[in-house]
């Protein structure tokens, strides 16, 4: 089916969406998919094509959705490459990265990599993201307060480890394999919660 019109705008018809998400079931069902797998990427497919518009190809998107739902951060050390997923699929692997990028970007995903530098994916609506934020804003709330009090921070590359070591050694919720890639996105996440919380305590003096 053509989903893709010139005068359609990114506001999809539902209808053309809900056919959209049908013939991903079908695609999926075909390609002998674990149905789990196939309802996170249906999930997937309608994120992204309500917020960036129809695709115009349907089954690479269809692939990499399922792709980005199979690499989750919790399915390590899953070992399937791109380039195999793509074969098993029968699709072009060129079309499958751009679609993954695509979503992995507009979804606004986090890739780690493991050791052999393959990639797993967190979404920003999942468990883990979730915690991590969660993790992240108490540390951090916690250390302004503290340099409210005594005058003096940690730094954030030190916050940042204690943060790490909680997130894979005490709540283990992201596997230990990821701890690099993982210090820096906290690291990240330190900085910019500071900023927002000294903005925000600067804007009630």
């Amino acid at each position: 089916m053509d989903y893709r019109s010139e005068e359609m705008d990114i506001a999809v018809n539902p209808q053309v969406l809900v056919d959209l998400v049908r013939d991903a079931y079908e695609f999926f069902a075909e390609n002998k998919v674990e149905e789990r797998y196939r309802f996170l990427a249906m999930d997937l497919i309608r994120r992204y094509v309500s917020r960036e518009g129809l695709p115009r190809e349907a089954d690479p998107l269809f692939g990499a959705a399922l792709f980005i739902v199979i690499r989750h951060a919790w399915s390590h050390p899953n070992p399937l490459t791109k380039t195999d997923f793509a074969a098993k699929m029968r699709m072009k692997e060129s079309s499958l990265e751009w679609y993954t990028e695509s979503i992995v970007d507009k979804i606004g995903f986090e890739t780690l990599h493991d050791k052999n530098h393959l990639p797993f994916y967190v979404d920003p609506q999942g468990t883990i993201a979730r915690v991590i934020d969660s993790v992240v804003r108490g540390n951090v709330g916690e250390e302004v307060v503290r340099s409210i009090v005594r005058g003096n921070m940690v730094s954030a590359h030190s916050l940042a480890e204690k943060i790490v070591d909680q997130l894979c050694r005490v709540v283990k919720i992201v596997p230990a394999a990821f701890e690099q890639g993982l210090l820096k996105l906290v690291k990240r996440m330190i900085e910019e919660e500071s900023r927002r919380l000294l903005t925000e305590l600067e804007g009630r003096k």
